[in-house]
């Protein structure tokens, strides 16, 4: 290697194109608290709630809605002590939006379990009114979620349907 370049010797190094190296420590944010408040257009006022390590904390909230005598009560699981999401916000819209076809998937399903637990009554899809929406931190990219549905004729009692892969797959029913 006769031709080439010898390594420029340290004086010659330009010291505009070596980034210097700075030892510190960033600044630690404060953990947000149980209890903190946020106020979103579209979920409405969502109270914090921390979990312990390894489990998602979540901010849950409650709307009102105007054409039901039931609230819609949203609960947004994030990772850390994260603000709820662009995709979470989306995707309640989305449900509130197609409440109805949602309830049309569901209403099989629930008059199934109704069934197995020999209870004397069943549920149309117009009686289903949507008063629960519980996402992942990831809705768009997590396989699971859930929706809560009340029945006009029965109110004593809560559907809790879980959805896999937008089907929904298992009904709980608990006493409201």
């Amino acid at each position: 290697m006769f031709d080439a370049e010898l390594p420029a010797p340290a004086s010659e190094v330009d010291e505009l194109f070596i980034e210097p190296r700075i030892a510190g420590v960033e600044p630690v944010r404060r953990l947000r608290s149980c209890g903190e408040i946020y106020e979103s257009p579209m979920l409405g006022r969502l109270e914090f709630a921390r979990m312990p390590q390894g489990r998602p904390s979540f901010w849950r909230g409650e709307l009102r809605m105007p054409d039901s005598r039931f609230a819609l009560q949203i609960v947004c699981e994030v990772e850390g002590d994260d603000l709820p999401g662009s995709d979470q916000a989306a995707c309640v819209t989305a449900f509130r939006r197609l409440q109805v076809q949602d309830a049309m998937l569901c209403a099989p399903l629930i008059n199934k379990r109704l069934r197995e637990l020999q209870l004397a009554f069943t549920v149309g899809v117009d009686d289903l009114v949507l008063t629960l929406i519980h996402l992942p931190p990831h809705p768009l990219t997590d396989a699971r979620f859930e929706l809560g549905f009340r029945a006009r004729t029965v109110a004593h009692l809560a559907f809790t349907v879980v959805f896999v892969r937008g089907t929904p797959r298992s009904v709980r029913i608990d006493d409201a």
